[in-house]
């Protein structure tokens, strides 16, 4: 799955997002702070939500996105967009409202793929293939209500291939893997393994017992970067690092450890650089095929090591599509500005604009002084 181009308005928040094209491999956010390039990251996230049956009060959107087939004339080219209502929340003061009655509808939705319009919706029927369609929720997309239509099936699958990887950790370096889970994926394929919506970290945990080999891709990778260390792990604490009033609670815990040179032991508490990079190459690694990667504030918590191994990577990933934001000049600078997303905000206008735009050349270095004296002019505006 491949987002082309977006459209969104906020009608409760009054956040709009102009027309975004992006490329098919890597984009990069750039903007001053406050632009909005952490909310274009939500917006993307909330069309996942969406398309599995979330209802997100006041909002529109319109998606411009594409599905590659073996073959470019397998490929299919959809065009979403739709409205939900907006409702005053500030009505529902009791508890003993329904909750239903707290969901905003959709008022319009439609469909096209390769330019032939397939759902049509209104505040009060939906066609499907020119069909109207029994009375369905009115508060789901088509996307979810039709999902186990052939048309529609691979639509959902690949928005669910939107996948954030935190700045801040949506992971934390302990974690639950349950023997449920565990026994669940024995018997899965690795490709399978990839496909599934679990966290990235528990995907890993699940890799290094069940999938060796892959797992050393994983840690090869990983020592590249970290030449100081000698082996990796990500196993159950030991029951002697377990308190005992807390020992049920961390009964499946798993935690990721390392050996390194000349140290004896193995080490348990590492750093957050070592263990964001390792869930950065993870994701890489673990993400399905045409997968599409946000990442925020990519700079956050890596050293310089870190940060040139970890882009390098991005940049050689022709699978995936990147949207990232960063503020690291070295990011920038070792990123072309064929590739730069320009975030500008007006009030609550948002606007994302290419290097060219501003003619800024080609030249790297010429290009970050181009840009840092753009972002200041639009600051003091």
């Amino acid at each position: 799955m491949k987002i082309h181009k977006i459209e969104y308005y906020d009608k409760e928040d009054l956040w709009e997002l102009k027309p975004l094209k992006l490329h098919n491999n890597l984009n990069l956010l750039i903007g001053v702070s406050g632009a909005g390039k952490t909310t274009i990251l939500r917006v993307i996230r909330s069309l996942k939500a969406i398309a599995n049956g979330s209802s997100i009060n006041g909002v529109s959107w319109n998606v411009c996105f594409s599905d590659e087939g073996e073959s470019d004339d397998e490929i299919k080219k959809y065009e979403w967009s739709g409205e939900f209502e907006l409702i005053d929340k500030r009505i529902f003061i009791s508890d003993d409202s329904e909750e239903e009655e707290k969901k905003a509808k959709i008022v319009r939705e439609n469909l096209a793929i390769n330019g032939k319009e397939i759902v049509k919706r209104t505040e009060s029927e939906i066609f499907f293939n020119e069909t109207k369609t029994p009375k369905l929720s009115p508060f789901e997309s088509v996307i979810d209500l039709l999902s186990q239509e052939d048309d529609i099936s691979p639509i959902q699958k690949g928005l669910n291939k939107i996948f954030l990887t935190d700045s801040e950790g949506d992971f934390e370096k302990i974690w639950r893997l349950p023997l449920s889970i565990l026994k669940k994926y024995e018997k899965y394929s690795f490709a399978d393994l990839k496909e599934s919506d679990l966290p990235n970290h528990v995907k890993l945990a699940i890799v290094y017992r069940i999938f060796p080999n892959e797992f050393n891709k994983i840690k090869s990778t990983f020592i590249d970067i970290f030449n100081n260390v000698l082996d990796l792990k990500i196993d159950n604490l030991d029951d002697l690092d377990i308190p005992i009033g807390l020992s049920q609670l961390l009964k499946e815990a798993t935690t990721v450890s390392i050996k390194e040179k000349n140290v004896d032991p193995w080490i348990k508490n590492i750093s957050s650089g070592m263990f964001k990079t390792l869930m950065y190459i993870s994701q890489l690694f673990l993400s399905p095929n045409s997968s599409i990667i946000l990442i925020d504030e990519f700079e956050n918590s890596l050293g310089i090591n870190c940060i040139d191994s970890v882009t390098d990577l991005i940049l050689n990933n022709s699978n995936s599509q990147f949207i990232i934001t960063s503020h690291h000049p070295y990011i920038i600078n070792n990123i072309s500005p064929a590739y730069w997303k320009i975030v500008i905000r007006k009030g609550s206008l948002v606007t994302v604009k290419n290097a060219k735009d501003y003619h800024i050349p080609d030249s790297r270095q010429k290009a970050f002084i181009d840009l840092i004296n753009i972002l200041e002019d639009e600051e003091e505006n």
